[in-house]
């Protein structure tokens, strides 16, 4: 499961809730906030719902100082509402093994804590259909992944090792600027783009709708077999990636869709292609 870590919004979301775009304005008086990182995936059980408060800009921020383990965390698809446990060893974190994630289901969060209730939203979408020749040749063409899909939150890819063998032999490489082993299943948002007219215009803030990956040879350093799978994500990943790449100059505010605190509760279905790298 792809786990993107939280940009927060600096001085101003951690002591305000509010971001201002004045930097010589008054943050006011700390006041903890709600924090909510969850991430929901087609076919796999609810895990990793965290629970915390923001700290203030004084404080290192410290995930698990922040975590809130007695919070009441519930989940209500079609009508049935599930409650979430603690995680064992994983301060602030929640868990529903029982309960299953559908795409084209829409999961209503609702989170309790000493400082009110948080609540989101998420409507999980259809994986896209991807597909790629089952071998990548070194020393040969690009390798080209596309895929077809209908959400509106955007896409973003991320390869994976299956099975490593030996290295290639460095004359086969065509020289330097290579990464190893195929990322490690890391997410790469060099693809990232985004239609972003004004800060006053968040609506506007959405991926561009990429439809396919290159993958050149040199960028793999042993044979083997690997897979690149395409993650279509719901609206509010897509929101929150987009809007918290801030301007350093304004510090505009990231869409977080939840009310009564910050964070992301989103969600993603995926699928892959294997190939081999001979």
């Amino acid at each position: 499961m792809i786990k993107l870590r939280l940009i927060y919004c600096l001085a101003i979301v951690l002591g305000s809730g509010a971001c201002s775009t004045a930097p010589t304005e008054s943050l006011g008086e700390f006041r903890e906030t709600v924090l909510i990182e969850g991430y929901l995936q087609a076919g796999s059980h609810v895990s990793n719902i965290f629970v915390g408060t923001t700290m203030p800009l004084s404080s290192e921020y410290d995930r698990d100082a922040s975590a809130l383990s007695d919070a009441s965390v519930a989940i209500t698809v079609d009508g049935a509402t599930h409650t979430l446990s603690p995680a064992p060893d994983k301060p602030g974190t929640y868990i529903q093994p029982d309960l299953i994630v559908e795409s084209g289901k829409t999961y209503h969060l609702s989170v309790t804590t000493g400082l009110g209730t948080a609540t989101a939203q998420t409507t999980v979408p259809y994986p896209p259909r991807a597909s790629g020749a089952a071998v990548l040749y070194v020393g040969g063409d690009p390798y080209r992944v596309t895929w077809e899909g209908g959400t509106n939150g955007g896409y973003v890819t991320s390869r994976q090792v299956v099975e490593l063998l030996e290295r290639i032999p460095p004359e086969n490489q065509f020289g330097g600027g290579r990464f190893g082993g195929g990322f490690g299943g890391t997410i790469d948002t060099t693809g990232f783009g985004a239609l972003r007219d004004s800060i006053a215009r968040a609506d506007q803030w959405r991926f561009l709708q990429g439809q396919s990956q290159t993958l050149n040879p040199i960028q793999f350093s042993y044979y083997g077999t690997y897979s690149l799978l395409v993650f279509a994500l719901d609206e509010n990943y897509g929101d929150f990636l987009i809007s918290s790449q801030q301007d350093e100059a304004t510090l505009d505010e990231p869409r977080f869709h939840v009310k009564g605190g910050i964070g992301v509760f989103a969600s993603m279905a995926a699928d892959s292609v294997v190939f081999q790298v001979e």
